[in-house]
């Protein structure tokens, strides 16, 4: 296996397999806010954002080899940075993290502490991070090109889903803000 699978898995099984089944332990309540089939715009690029990563994961693990790393110190680096950031920002969120929106949760609440200080989406923003650096890994071949264009454009189709659904929740009343700025 090449560095650029084991970087992968190490980053996506604890992100996306091992950490909800520790939130259904640790919470009591399900991580995964989303509805299959999905019932608006945000969960169908949700759910197409799970099909990416379970297609960029077989592709990585056991496509074809990449081509010669641009930099794998550099792409280590990101990638690290990456992973770090989403650790603390899923850490800060804590009961309050969720995978999709659910309008009918009252028990999350808009949380400005930790790396919600600095920036608004960093879950996300760390997926940009680690596409880019499993990119510099492999090369910017069609695997890690496909992961980062996805990863771009979740962020910016995300953002301002979550921007509008926490101002509507937010200015209604219906949200509280925790760990102010």
């Amino acid at each position: 296996m090449t560095i650029p699978a084991i970087t992968w898995l190490v980053y996506a099984l604890p992100a996306y397999i091992l950490y909800p089944v520790v939130f259904r332990v640790r919470y009591g309540k399900s991580a995964v806010a989303e509805r299959f089939p999905p019932r608006n715009l945000y969960g169908w690029v949700d759910f197409a954002l799970g099909a990416c990563l379970v297609a960029y994961s077989v592709w990585i693990v056991v496509g074809a080899h990449a081509a010669a790393p641009i930099s794998l110190a550099a792409g280590l680096a990101v990638w690290l940075v990456g992973c770090l950031l989403r650790i603390w920002a899923v850490w800060t969120l804590g009961p309050h993290w969720r995978i999709g929106q659910d309008e009918r949760d009252t028990t999350t609440e808009y949380v400005r502490s930790g790396p919600y200080r600095f920036m608004d989406h960093p879950i996300n923003t760390a997926l940009v991070l680690v596409a880019i650096g499993q990119a510099l890994m492999t090369g910017l071949d069609a695997r890690a090109m496909f992961l980062l264009a996805f990863s771009v454009l979740y962020l910016l189709l995300q953002a301002g889903a979550e921007k509008k659904f926490w101002s509507a929740r937010v200015n209604a009343g219906r949200g509280h803000v925790a760990g102010g700025r």
